[in-house]
């Protein structure tokens, strides 16, 4: 994803942060030597010890592993995906927040979606559900809750989707997040419990320290929108003003636009005279009158 800014009315694109962190090239380099280390010498033997396997942690008291799944990953796509997405976003947020608030941020969240990730299996158990549980891998919780504390500081900041779609930052995790909490339990492989669980520690995160800004997006004019839109049914059957009533979605006019509508035919008559409007236009003008009337009598 390309970042798309607006400076003076034009669009400013470029690919990725003006500069890189020193707390994230730091996490990219260790990512990278362990990813080069878990392909020399196998994943299992560091999967089972350093994975985030709900079991050991719980029973086996395996308490490191929650800090640890973070650095391991399962192929260059896995790795390749998390470290751009912790370099193009993560880069910027160090540069604003400082590279101790930086890291502190992205081991809590990460951890924090690690132990969110054990409270379905560890509810299994208690249910009785004895199955066997696979290990858990990669930082995609920790980079979850990056992308939704960019998405807090740079709502209406742009990126490009797909390197096509401009997209503001605040609708992207948006559907991110929607994605993530459907598919929780999907049975495709992805933990998404644990990219839910970066959501929601991330959101907590924020929420204490004071960084928390909202995704600023216009919720009551969308409710204002959506209050002006009415539906009809069919059982619905009272007139207005003689005419055929019109059923499904539609918006209804406020009062303003209703005048101005009801000016319009009656600069007409004006004009040609009554008896020149269609049968269309006197029934309009009949329903326009009977609502200005009802509305005027309903006014408090």
């Amino acid at each position: 994803m390309n970042q798309w800014n607006f400076q003076q009315g034009r669009p400013n694109m470029r690919f990725g942060p003006r500069q890189m962190g020193e707390g994230v090239k730091q996490l990219l380099i260790a990512n990278a030597i362990v990813f080069v280390l878990t392909q020399l010498t196998g994943m299992s033997v560091w999967a089972g010890w350093f994975g985030l396997n709900p079991h050991d942690v719980i029973f086996g008291l395996r308490i490191w592993q929650p800090f640890t799944y973070l650095f391991l990953h399962g192929g260059i796509w896995h790795i390749g995906i998390n470290m751009l997405m912790l370099w193009m976003f993560g880069s910027e947020l160090e540069g604003l927040w400082g590279r101790k608030e930086f890291m502190r941020f992205y081991i809590v969240t990460g951890a924090g979606a690690g132990v969110f990730s054990l409270v379905p299996y560890f509810l299994g158990v208690l249910a009785g559900y004895r199955g066997h549980i696979p290990s858990i891998i990669g930082a995609s919780g920790a980079v979850y809750a990056i992308l939704l504390a960019y998405a807090f500081t740079y709502p209406d900041r742009k990126v490009l989707v797909y390197m096509l779609v401009p997209v503001k930052v605040k609708y992207l995790m948006l559907i991110m997040g929607f994605m993530t909490f459907v598919s929780v339990g999907n049975g495709d492989g992805i933990s998404h419990i644990t990219h839910l669980g970066g959501l929601v520690v991330g959101w907590f995160y924020l929420r204490r320290n004071g960084r928390y800004r909202g995704l600023n997006i216009p919720w009551k004019e969308w409710l204002r929108k959506f209050g002006n839109v009415r539906i009809i049914n069919k059982d619905d059957q009272r007139p207005r003003s003689g005419s055929a009533r019109q059923q499904g979605w539609y918006r209804v006019k406020n009062e303003s636009e209703l005048r101005v509508e009801m000016d319009g035919l009656l600069d007409k008559i004006t004009r040609v005279g009554y008896e020149q409007l269609s049968n269309a236009e006197k029934e309009r003008l009949l329903e326009l009158s009977s609502q200005l009337s009802n509305d005027g009598d309903n006014r408090n």
